[in-house]
């Protein structure tokens, strides 16, 4: 059972919480002890005589050399210690010591974040010098747990290449990674489902609005330098219990600390035109004219801080610290020569002369860059307060202020001001405490607080939204972004987590218990300045043409437009956690991690919800669907209780331990991006109204004030949309089990083999419970049986009514093989084969609920029936490789070259081959936000089973139907899937993007010598992107789908016969098919450079 429904287990689980939480208060206070995410490590062995019997009461000490901090512990009865929660890094010392026994050490052990290191002792009697080993580090990112997981070493990080320093380009790393929007997925599952913890504390975009999943990822911005992480751990599936908040994958960061030395750094990045590559020949190869490669436009990207650490009190008080200034401008490159839209240039510029002299507003130009500036500062202080008691604490600072522009395309074309103007600032500070209490328990206690204060604004000057139609599905965008017109966001995030740990025997007790206390304050008023779309620019400019569609949210408590207004979602939720496991090394070969951890996530507050919607309206909707049966207008989900088992082993397969199997079963329950259920305070038809083209009471004449817009003109409160959830909505949780295999072969080889399988319990799905599908046609003349509805709403008080539910429809699994070594001459290799797919239902990649509808795939019968298939996060294939070689010239480090090379290829991202044209957004003609083409196509078998007819392309010459099937015909025959296929509808996501190959190269130089006990360096830094495409300009090419995210226009909707039910269609691709009818990503096509100089003393 994952899930218990019934309201009054809510009560019993907030008092056995608090008892809980009130026994973690009464430990720190009596013995001194304080995430979520894992910060710390922990060595574990067994000592015995050298005839194998267990020596209890052994004293056993750690030392973390570099700064003098000292663990210690006793054996028990049974022989075992347990050193917990140790800092990572090194090198250590572990010496064991025992009346009457010779003293034992290991040396240079390195603890990583997460994982528990294994070594027993043999101790001999009488001897009295001290006996050492000399532990040899292991090749490999591969973790240690039972669970699939990498761990990203310091090394890694500063040998990795990277051109933007973010914590993406550190993540590929992971086998099961591939990117997705501005962030990293994780074995097939939705990034906003990851969980990103920074010195144990809750780091993620908790209310969504970022693709990235970091606070301040909107602007673009990293949350942190990475000049002060100490290592990674990405996890996918531990079976500690502690971790939580994921259904992808936690990402574990844990931050560098001064130590019993002085050291510091400062660094210089830098990136302009001349270090970009000219235009990628296969973007000149599809353009008419004669171009030749040209560079970038001018622009300057640099970074530059320092760090630096060291003893306040030695062995006992520490300090570190960085800042970090950003100033990037980078342009959006774009060759007009491939839009395949009506207008030129010269109408362009017709349009921009128009908007100047007749409304005194300038839109701007159509070259475009983007550009951020950025300010982090870090501080952290580790104390050891005693040998058993470590107290950290850190604050990192970051603020953001972006200009984000959307880059033209071959369907699309956008002047500057539609652009956003981002500013953000986010304080992100923990607490960390760990204690040891007696010789048999520890404690560990986190305490985070993070503010996150975003504000989205319009670019330029405040302007309605213009999108003008440019045949096909072709649009050009001019005036104030259409969802930057209101809307802002607070939001305060408290956690407090505790781990209890009891060792007894060959067993560790973990009881704990994590928390997150959420306050959220989030303005949103999308198209408040009104959107106007036209269908040329010709009909734009005639003053007495009326829009094509108008749309419009607007204020229904003040009468502010913009920020200012009190139509705001503002709520308080929690999530409460509780779990217990045990470790049990069941013998010297077998050790199983079981445990069941109990999250609760409740939304303190309810909405507001006019009386009669859940007396009058509802039951309406009760009748046409289902699922309007679980919902309750004015009221938040029930507080659901998501149990979590997990159960994990490893095994070793022989007494050297070279082989071992590892895996393990469980389940994992996410967070939810609170903007999904916070759109229930500000969309209820009493905070916002809306109005558009059939509802404004009047014909829609352009009007360029946005104080001055359309109002609803029969509007009466309640009315506009209506966002709820059903009343036990669940959190997104999943089941996922792992099987691996480690093997150390010949030559220092590390071999793994891993697979892992994750099936849906809960994810989210959306229904618009008034979209009335009482009354139908259906098409006719084809055999695309595709039903038509009224856009009638089943309530007329009402526009559309979304309501989130659960499916447990979806899966995914990969399979992996990774082979690393390191060589004794300083080289280290690894490669890793990943192959996986993933399906799904609904995708949850927005952050509004009316987009998560709009968004979902469907065939015939309209977005309340989306098609199951493969998901937008599916892996694929994908390669990937790293070499580097470090040369110590003469033997010196401090003159030292380091050459890195990465390989990452990969198949590109899945997509579906829809219905394209303006007029084929709404195929179904449902009620609601339709604004998407999201409707599978029909592949004809052959001419009589789809309906072309001439159009006119932009070269003002006919193309008659008769050539247009020739040359869709030759598309499909091309296309290895639609080939396939034919006389029937496409699936969802068929097809992945070409298998591309890119290569990126690391250059470090260090120049340095000796003072005193001190080493100072100058690092010298050369850092390529996409390597192939400098050796040959037709290579390293980046492919993207022409339509909309990873939806393929493949033909255009363009109306009806005069029957009203014969649909007509065009094919515009011309004799562009496979890879010529994709298009080509045109910057990130181009090889680029990064230059850095490094000051290092230590």
């Amino acid at each position: 059972m994952s899930c218990v429904t019934f309201t009054s287990l809510i009560h019993i689980y907030k008092i056995l919480n608090m008892r809980l939480l009130l026994l973690a208060f009464s430990l720190m206070m009596s013995f001194s002890s304080f995430g979520q995410g894992t910060t710390t490590g922990s060595i574990t062995g067994k000592i015995t005589d050298i005839n194998g019997t267990t020596l209890p009461g052994v004293t056993v000490i750690a030392i973390h050399t570099p700064s003098g901090t000292t663990m210690g512990t006793v054996t028990n009865e049974e022989g075992f210690f347990r050193l917990e929660n140790l800092r990572v890094g090194g090198p250590y010392v572990v010496k064991a010591s025992y009346i009457g026994f010779g003293e034992v050490a290991m040396e240079g052990i390195e603890i990583r974040i997460g994982e528990s290191k294994k070594y027993d002792f043999e101790m001999s009697e009488s001897i009295t010098e001290l006996t050492t080993v000399e532990v040899v580090a292991s090749a490999g990112n591969t973790g240690e747990n039972a669970g699939a997981s990498t761990h990203i070493s310091t090394e890694a990080i500063d040998r990795l290449p990277t051109l933007n320093r973010d914590i993406d380009d550190f993540l590929r790393l992971t086998p099961q990674a591939s990117g997705y929007n501005d962030g990293t997925t994780f074995g097939g599952v939705n990034n906003r489902y990851n969980a990103i913890y920074i010195d144990g504390a809750v780091n993620n975009d908790v209310f969504g609005l970022a693709g990235s999943g970091t606070n301040g990822g909107q602007t673009g911005i990293s949350p942190f330098s990475i000049d002060i992480i100490d290592q990674f751990q990405v996890a996918l599936s531990p079976y500690d219990v502690a971790l939580g908040g994921f259904a992808g994958a936690a990402v574990n960061a844990v931050t560098k600390s001064g130590t019993n030395k002085f050291a510091g750094t400062a660094y210089y990045f830098m990136q302009n035109e001349g270090l970009v590559g000219k235009t990628n020949q296969q973007v000149l190869d599809r353009t008419t004219a004669d171009d030749q490669p040209t560079k970038v436009a001018e622009f300057n990207k640099t970074t530059f801080g320092a760090s630096f650490g060291g003893p306040i009190i030695k062995d006992k008080l520490f300090f570190f610290t960085n800042v970090e200034i950003q100033q990037d401008e980078v342009p959006l490159t774009y060759n007009f020569g491939t839009y395949a839209g009506n207008d030129t240039q010269d109408s362009l510029n017709m349009l921009s002369d128009f908007l100047k002299e007749t409304y005194n507003y300038d839109p701007g130009s159509t070259e475009l860059s983007d550009k951020l500036d950025g300010l982090k500062f870090f501080g952290k202080i580790d104390w050891n307060l005693s040998d058993r008691h470590r107290l950290t604490v850190r604050h990192n600072y970051t603020k953001a202020e972006q200009y984000d522009l959307t880059a033209n395309s071959t369907n699309r074309i956008n002047f500057y001001n539609t652009g956003v103007y981002f500013p953000s600032i986010t304080n992100s500070s923990a607490l960390e405490l760990n204690s040891q209490v007696g010789d048999h328990m520890t404690n560990n206690l986190i305490v985070g607080y993070t503010s996150v204060r975003d504000d989205r604004d319009p670019a330029g000057k405040d302007f309605p939204y213009l999108i003008i139609e440019d045949g096909g599905s072709n649009t050009i965008r001019v005036g104030s972004d259409e969802f930057s017109t209101g809307n802002k966001l607070d939001s305060d995030i408290f956690t407090l987590t505790d781990n209890f740990k009891i060792y007894k025997g060959a067993h560790t007790v973990t009881i704990g218990t994590h928390n997150e206390f959420y306050s959220i304050y989030n303005l949103f008023l999308g198209q408040n300045y009104g959107t106007y779309r036209y269908t040329s620019i010709g009909a734009f400019m005639n003053p007495a043409q009326t829009a094509k569609e108008y749309d419009r949210a607007y204020s229904l408590v003040d009468d502010i437009t913009g920020d200012g207004s009190a139509a705001a979602a503002d709520f308080n939720a929690m999530q409460l956690g509780l779990y217990v496991q045990d470790e049990w090394n069941v013998n010297e070969k077998l050790s199983l991690m079981g445990g069941v951890r109990l999250d609760m996530p409740v939304i303190n507050d309810d909405p507001a919800i006019d009386d009669e919607f859940n007396t009058v309206s509802l039951p309406k909707m009760q009748a046409q669907y289902e699922i309007a049966n679980d919902v309750e207008g004015g009221k938040a989900p029930d507080g659901q209780l998501m149990i979590s088992p997990r159960l994990g082993f490893t095994y070793a397969l022989d007494s050297e331990k070279k082989y071992r199997l590892r895996g393990g079963a469980g389940v994992f329950t996410s967070r939810i991006p609170f903007v999904w259920p916070g759109a229930m305070f500000n969309t209820n038809g009493l905070v916002q109204g809306r109005v558009d083209e059939t509802t404004a009471g009047e014909p829609i004449l352009f009007r360029p004030d946005v104080n001055n817009q359309y109002t609803n003109a029969n509007f009466v409160a309640p009315s506009g949309d209506v966002n709820l959830f059903t009343k036990d909505f669940k959190y997104p949780q999943v089941f996922r089990g792992n099987l691996g295999v480690d093997m150390k072969l010949f030559a220092g080889l590390q071999v793994t083999v891993e697979g892992i399988y994750t099936k849906t319990m809960n994810n989210v799905l959306y229904t618009n419970i008034n979209n009335d599908q009482s009354t139908s046609k259906t098409w006719t003349g084809v055999p695309d049986e595709r039903v038509v509805y009224g856009r009638k709403s089943i309530d007329a008080t009402y526009g559309a009514v979304y309501v989130g539910s659960n499916t447990n429809e979806g899966d995914s699994y990969s399979v992996t093989l990774s082979l690393a070594k390191q060589f004794d001459f300083g080289m280290y290799t690894s490669l890793g084969f990943t192959s996986g797919d993933a399906n799904a239902l609904n995708e949850g990649t927005s952050s509004q609920n009316s987009s998560q509808w709009r968004g979902q795939v469907q065939q015939t019968l309209g977005r309340n029936n989306p098609v199951y298939g493969r998901s937008d996060f599916a892996l694929g294939t994908r390669l990937m490789g790293l070499v580097s070689q470090a040369i110590n010239w003469g033997g010196n480090k401090n003159l030292a070259t380091t050459i890195s090379l990465f390989y990452d290829g990969m198949a590109g991202s899945p997509y579906s081959y829809v219905i394209g044209g303006n007029s084929g957004r709404n195929i179904n003609n449902d009620q609601g936000s339709t604004s998407s083409n999201r409707a599978l196509v029909w592949v004809p078998a052959d001419a009589s089973e789809i309906r072309l007819v001439d159009y006119t392309n932009s070269a003002g010459v006919v193309v008659a139907a008769a050539t247009q099937w020739e040359q869709l015909n030759a598309f499909i025959e091309e296309d290895s899937y639609l080939s396939k296929n034919r006389g029937q509808y496409a699936e969802k996501n068929s097809k992945f993007m070409p298998y591309t190959s890119f290569l990126d190269l690391s250059i470090r130089q260090d120049l340095g010598m000796l003072l005193g006990e001190n080493a100072h360096k100058l690092q010298l830094s050369l850092d390529i992107f996409n390597v192939l495409n400098l050796v040959n300009n037709d290579w390293g090419v980046r492919y993207s789908v022409p339509g909309d995210f990873n939806n393929f226009y493949l033909y255009d909707f363009t109306g009806y016969e005069s029957d009203g039910t014969t649909p007509k269609f065009n094919f515009t691709y011309g004799d562009r098919k496979g890879n010529d009818a994709l298009n080509i990503n045109d910057y990130s096509s181009r090889w680029q450079m990064r230059l850095g100089v490094r000051y290092i003393f230590n």
